[in-house]
């Protein structure tokens, strides 16, 4: 393997250099590493510590939330930045490696600007904040670009031309890939001999290794040096890389003849069946462009870099292999085109559509070179290096707006809506609110102000959802979750009312997800038994969940038997969380009672039949500690009694409402 010295000038080496300049780069080496450690653990400094199922409620005071665009920004720089001047310093002259990583800099600090943009929000289990982190998919798409221009400027740098010496071309991109994966396995297992270390001090009860291993100062740094250790060893001992590589190659190869064999025998089996079982699917074009993907690994493994001998079998599948991708392509293409007449363009469409245009720059290039006369397959050498600058045009069209899925999609799809082509009662407007970011909330805020009254009220309905619902595409949102707490909610026993504390009190912005039932954060119907307190004179609150199997409208039982529903509301009582005034005098939780959904228990509770009564087993006090005694609950429900008339849910309770209120305030002509 070619390198160059570090002195300024790109010195091409026939040797390896010096041991002077191999500690030297060692060291350089060492510290790019640490510098990478501890700006990721600087990074993660700025985050709120985070506990349970959601953030902090006061996460936006932190840092990263107030300024999501820079800290992506930072986190996509220290990511990949350090990466590249691992694999190059040593490598290129100082000028030009100063400036590619500038502007290399420049770019993925663009590329997570425009990442926030255009997705700025956060949907998590807890109330909505900024997004603060790169997608997967700028990830993703990042890293392989920065590869593939990594691999051409280090081509340029040896003095060649970008379509001369095709075998350099291959040397260095595969042993850079072998190189990047090993170095991956080489940090994973250093971890894991550090995990062995915290058992083995564990077992003598040593626990501050433990601990201090749990601290991002000392994870960061480490892995990082040991990612860094792995990129040296493995780039100065290219023996190394250049045996396993050839062996995971040639393994690779021969599996080319049986691919060629059964992608082969699928298309002539097209010729049978048709096309109508393909398009059956739904995500033929999906697997037909793996199918491309695969044996494009697999030709290029066997061809190398078309100096060595080649076994005949392979050879002759490599001959057949190129049209058999193209076949495909074209099938996938023809797929996708199908879908995006009948239904728009989605993500996932436009992102397919990509794949299958750089896809169909390479079977068709391969096809070329296999009917051509001459060296087995050598047309394949200039497709590879177009393809490569293909792929680097695409990714950058997807991450910016000239090509963005999100954007391409609302526009898609909201032209179908307002053009007729598509019902507004079929309209995905959680496509709008969740999957497509700022392009897809400022489409649903413009049709929110529709001049048509169904789409403008779906629209409006879909802006307060909180949550995506994964119901049938083309479902309405439910009503109940764009319509205030409580609004849904009856009042028991008759004559009772909430008291205003517990009704003000904004649940829906608790920190915890599991706060309480949906109908204290929305119109979802829900019983709320009114119960004595015992101390402070202020009730406890029942909140029992949904309506009772008997409230339920006909059209929700009609496919159920009522013995069916009446035996799973047998089968176990279940719990329901009481609420009370808490010791700084604020409604909160306080506990639970159980086998409330029991037959006959909810109607009771209705009727204000409840009284107290002792506990089966008194609390006791040790160590001046009250400990509670909790009973193994396998209560199951007995047979349901003859049913009395009760009220209704509709029924009002509250004669202290507000105008224009629901049942839970006493005004059953409300919301």
């Amino acid at each position: 393997m070619r390198g160059f010295e570090m002195n300024g000038e790109a010195q091409e080496q026939e040797g390896p250099p010096s041991q002077v300049s191999l500690f030297s780069l060692f060291n350089l080496r060492l510290v790019i590493g640490f510098a990478q450690g501890i700006c990721a653990w600087a990074l993660l400094e700025l985050l709120p510590k985070a506990s349970g199922y959601t953030k902090q409620p006061d996460v936006m005071q932190w840092w990263p939330y107030r300024h999501p665009g820079v800290f992506a920004a930072l986190c996509l720089i220290v990511a990949i930045l350090p990466v590249i001047a691992l694999a190059e310093v040593g490598r290129m002259a100082k000028r030009p490696l100063a400036i590619y990583l500038a502007v290399a800099c420049a770019v993925l600090a663009s590329l997570a600007g425009y990442d926030i943009w255009r997705d700025p929000v956060e949907n998590g289990w807890g109330a909505a904040t900024n997004r603060i982190w790169p997608s997967f998919t700028l990830m993703f798409c990042a890293g392989i670009g920065t590869f593939i221009v990594n691999q051409l400027l280090e081509h340029k740098a040896r003095g060649a031309s970008l379509w001369s010496r095709y075998a350099d071309h291959f040397e260095d991109s595969w042993m850079r890939a072998f190189q990047f994966l090993l170095s991956l396995i080489f940090t994973a297992l250093v971890w894991g001999v550090i995990e062995l270390g915290r058992a083995l001090f564990g077992l003598i009860h040593l626990d501050w290794f433990g601990h201090m291993i749990e601290h991002n100062w000392f994870r960061c740094p480490l892995l990082a040096l040991a990612f860094a250790a792995s990129v040296h060893i493995t780039d100065v001992r290219p023996a190394l890389l250049h045996g396993m590589r050839n062996l995971g190659l040639t393994l690779l190869a021969w599996l080319l003849p049986l691919v060629v064999v059964l992608g082969w025998g699928f298309l002539l089996g097209l010729v049978f069946t048709g096309l109508t079982p393909l398009w059956g699917t739904r995500f033929a074009a999906s697997i037909l462009l793996w199918a491309v993907v695969v044996t494009l690994v697999l030709l290029n493994a066997a061809y190398k870099d078309g100096d060595q001998p080649t076994p005949a079998v392979i050879r002759w599948a490599g001959r057949v292999a190129p049209p058999m991708m193209l076949l495909m392509t074209l099938l996938a293409t023809y797929a996708i085109a199908q879908r995006v007449g009948q239904y728009g363009w989605t993500p996932m469409r436009l992102r397919s559509a990509m794949a299958a245009t750089i896809g169909l720059i390479y079977a068709a290039g391969y096809t070329r070179a296999a009917v051509l006369k001459g060296p087995w397959l050598k047309g394949i050498e200039p497709v590879n290096i177009a393809a490569s600058l293909g792929i680097v045009a695409v990714l950058v069209l997807k991450l910016t707006p000239i090509a963005d899925p999100a954007r391409i999609s609302v526009n898609s799809q909201v032209a179908r809506l307002t053009s007729g082509k598509l019902a507004a009662a079929k309209f995905d407007y959680q496509f709008l609110r969740f999957n497509s970011g700022g392009y897809g909330t400022n489409a649903l805020a413009a049709l929110a102000g529709s001049s048509t009254p169904e789409i403008a009220m779906r629209a409006r309905q879909a802006q307060v959802l909180q949550h995506f619902s994964y119901s049938d595409g083309g479902d309405a949102p439910d009503p109940a979750q764009t319509e205030p707490a409580f609004t849904h909610a009856s009042v028991y026993p008759k004559g009772a009312r909430l008291p205003d504390g517990f009704r003000k009190t904004k649940w829906a912005d608790s920190s915890d997800y599991f706060a309480g039932p949906d109908c204290m954060k929305n119109g979802a119907p829900c019983d709320v038994i009114v119960l004595p307190g015992k101390d402070s004179g202020a009730p406890l609150l029942l909140v029992i969940d949904g309506p009772a199997p008997s409230d339920q409208p006909a059209t929700a039982k009609r496919d159920v038997p009522q013995v069916v529903i009446q035996a799973a509301a047998n089968t176990y009582g279940g719990s329901s969380p009481v609420y009370g005034l808490d010791a700084n005098g604020k409604w909160a939780k306080i506990g639970a009672l159980s086998s409330v959904g029991c037959a006959g228990v909810r109607e009771a509770l209705r009727r204000g039949e409840a009284v107290p009564s002792r506990p089966l087993h008194d609390d006791i006090i040790a160590g001046g500690q009250h400990l509670t005694f909790t009973v193994e609950n396998t209560v199951v429900c007995p047979p349901a009694s003859q049913p009395r008339a009760t009220p209704t849910a509709a029924a009002p309770v509250d004669a202290s409402a507000p105008s224009g209120m629901g049942p839970a305030f006493g005004k059953p002509g409300g919301l």
